[in-house]
């Protein structure tokens, strides 16, 4: 059985579990706290989650997809060939989208750590990059303006179509997924504005067994 390090509320970590998931995989969790990775690196020799570990075999987080497509082919992360465009989408989606909608999630999902320590850690690391969290809450209006363009992209694409890149869901898909996986651990919804995009989050979220 692969051994997941994971944190649940991670968008990575969310992209890689629905994905085993979909895939039919066993896997058991270890929870990894955001502000004591002793464990984890103990056991790994790193301190990014999500950590695969199979058998003797350790996976970091960036090969978790091809490592997963290597052992269950099928179904595919990469349908109708389209291992490369995924590869550049989930790039992006990382680099660029990941980064922005953090900012809305962090402000939100302060508010169900319970563990004092690990709640000083995660907000006095993300104020730093995204300001004071209680006048995002406040006032998460203009977060989600900023994010519009990409979401209304996303709105767009599933026009005609159940997932993002084709007739059964992609790598990208996953990765999207896991960024409204962490919205919704911080208890925050789509917009209403967005009907196919809260009708594909449902549709990704009931892949594979619950």
């Amino acid at each position: 059985m692969i051994v997941l390090y994971d944190e649940e509320y991670s968008p990575y970590c969310g992209k890689v579990r629905k994905l085993m998931d979909y895939k039919g995989l066993r896997y058991r969790r270890v929870p990894v706290p955001y502000h004591d990775k002793r464990r984890l690196l103990k056991e790994t020799g790193q301190d990014y989650v999500p950590y695969l570990r199979d058998g003797r075999r350790g996976v970091a987080w960036t090969d978790a997809v091809d490592y997963l497509e290597e052992i269950r082919p099928e179904p595919t992360a990469y349908p109708d060939g389209l291992r490369e465009v995924c590869k550049i989408l989930e790039a992006w989606e990382y680099d660029w989208f990941e980064d922005r909608f953090w900012g809305l999630v962090a402000p939100f999902l302060e508010r169900t750590f319970t563990d004092e320590v690990e709640w000083w850690n995660f907000t006095e690391t993300w104020e730093r990059v995204y300001g004071s969290f209680e006048e995002i809450r406040r006032n998460p209006k203009p977060v989600w303006e900023g994010l519009h363009p990409s979401l209304q992209r996303l709105e767009d694409r599933l026009r005609r179509r159940d997932f993002l890149l084709a007739g059964s869901p992609s790598a990208f898909d996953f990765a999207i997924y896991g960024n409204f996986h962490a919205l919704a651990a911080a208890d925050v919804r789509i917009l209403p504005k967005y009907p196919r995009l809260r009708a594909w989050y449902r549709r990704v979220d009931g892949l594979g067994p619950r």
